[in-house]
């Protein structure tokens, strides 16, 4: 049985100087939207304090690093403001049923999960607006995940400072593979500098990443692609900045982007 697909999109910040995070999950979604899949697969994350912020030079609108096109049109308000909490994160990832109605991971066991998380991080840490998500209490739901046979195979991207002290304790045998920007002891590094608004757009993985999945087939490219990718200064693993890091089950690597992102 082929099972869904599903989607969950996190901005951690907030503030017109992260514009680049809310910017990285609107482009994220517009990019999965064109592979076909559904809004009821697909659970976003962000504080929504950038597109009416005064600071916008264009009102209603988030650029990103692909073009100037506006990124911010149709995009769901699942969590937003001071809904965005790591209690919210985990609970939506586990699907778990709530009074207030809020979009979860209904997801079951011939189902595929992919994650994206972009924001602030800190030593130990995923930081959401007003508190971090603390990485056992994150492994403990990826574990209870799997144990609940509520997915056939995930991925997790996170982009943000010090995001490699995230997954040291994700297992190599529950089928969640890991990508992360930077080393544990390591901090990100901001790219696309916008005059205009005189904030950054992303930083490099995010750049690297959202560039990548705006120009390969779905359909042949893998997730190994990227980080073998010889083009990407960034993804050469520079020993003196900031290089991804893998974790949990590598062999989901080879599997092909279309698994994942395309209806």
């Amino acid at each position: 049985m082929a099972g869904k697909k599903w989607i969950l999109l996190v901005s951690g910040s907030k503030g017109w100087e992260h514009y680049k995070h809310q910017a990285n999950v609107c482009l994220h979604y517009q990019l999965i939207k064109k592979h076909g899949i559904p809004d009821e697969q697909i659970v976003v994350m962000m504080y929504d304090d950038i597109a009416h912020n005064p600071n916008n030079p264009a009102s209603g609108e988030i650029i990103s690093v692909v073009d100037s096109k506006n990124v911010y049109s149709g995009v769901p308000k699942d969590y937003t403001g001071a809904d965005v909490t790591p209690e919210n994160f985990l609970s939506a990832l586990q699907g778990e049923k709530r009074t207030d109605q809020k979009k979860v991971i209904a997801s079951g066991p011939d189902d595929k999960i992919y994650i994206y998380m972009t924001g602030v991080g800190q030593e130990g840490g995923f930081q959401f607006p007003e508190k971090a998500l603390d990485p056992k209490a994150f492994t403990d739901a990826l574990k209870s995940m799997h144990d609940g046979k509520k997915f056939s195979k995930m991925v997790i991207y996170m982009d943000s400072d010090y995001s490699g002290s995230m997954f040291e304790g994700l297992p190599e045998d529950i089928e969640v593979f890991a990508l992360t920007s930077c080393h544990k002891f390591i901090e990100n590094t901001p790219t696309d500098y916008d005059d205009q608004r005189e904030v950054y757009l992303s930083d490099l993985f995010s750049s690297h990443w959202l560039k990548h999945l705006n120009t390969v087939d779905f359909t042949k490219d893998t997730f190994h692609n990227l980080v073998k990718n010889k083009q990407s200064k960034y993804l050469k693993r520079n020993p003196d900045g900031p290089h991804p890091c893998q974790f949990g089950d590598k062999k989901i690597m080879s599997c092909h982007l279309s698994e994942f992102l395309q209806k």
